[in-house]
């Protein structure tokens, strides 16, 4: 960790390329681990999408690059309570606006063309806007929206980050790639058995980026 945060401030310096791009793809599984139970039930929701900025930084040693992406995903998850003696029945929907921030370190060899690549590093997801919304069904039908989600305990969570690609071009670049993502921290209040971040997470990436090697 010590050394990618000193190629991450240092990198700049001794850079022998750079560039940047767009990155979009497809979750492969999703947000949350969720299940059911008899009192209070949970589903996730994933929008099948990642988008964002991407940009590399050339180092001259080793065939090296850093990597940094800023990617965004819509997730959420659905929920249902039964009724009970102290509480009546509800269901809820919670939708937040996630950006994931990677730092890879990357390898790559091959010809002038195509590169294959191995990355690692440091993986960082923030909630920047949440939105949860119950509605009661029993008479007489109630609505409450709220701002903050009652079983987010952290916004900020860290996981280290793995990715395999190649890129294909020059000047104009297209890399698909496969990302697993190793959440180390939980986004839910650790009290809820049946609802948590799904800690093993997976990506196909497509990225389209512009620069000097």
């Amino acid at each position: 960790m010590r050394f990618l945060v000193l190629i991450l401030f240092t990198g700049p310096l001794f850079a022998q390329s750079l560039s940047f791009g767009v990155k979009g793809g497809v979750p492969l599984t999703d947000a949350f681990s969720a299940s059911q139970s008899s009192f209070r039930s949970y589903s996730s929701v994933t929008r099948r999408y990642t988008l964002g900025p991407t940009a590399e930084i050339g180092l001259p040693v080793f065939h090296l690059g850093l990597e940094l992406d800023a990617l965004y995903q819509r997730i959420g998850f659905d929920s249902s309570q039964a009724a009970t003696n102290l509480l009546e029945p509800f269901q809820s929907t919670a939708r937040i606006g996630a950006w994931n921030f990677d730092a890879l370190l990357k390898h790559r060899w091959g010809g002038p063309a195509v590169h294959p690549y191995l990355a690692a590093g440091a993986a960082f997801r923030r909630f920047f806007t949440t939105r949860q919304k119950y509605v009661f069904p029993t008479p007489p039908v109630r609505y409450l929206s709220k701002q903050l989600i009652d079983e987010v305990n952290n916004k900020n969570i860290a996981g280290i980050a793995f990715s395999a690609g190649i890129e294909f071009g020059g000047a104009l670049r297209v890399t698909p790639e496969l990302r697993y993502t190793r959440w180390l921290m939980n986004n839910i209040h650790d009290s809820l058995p049946n609802l948590s971040t799904q800690a093993n997470q997976a990506e196909f990436l497509l990225s389209f980026t512009f620069g000097r090697q």
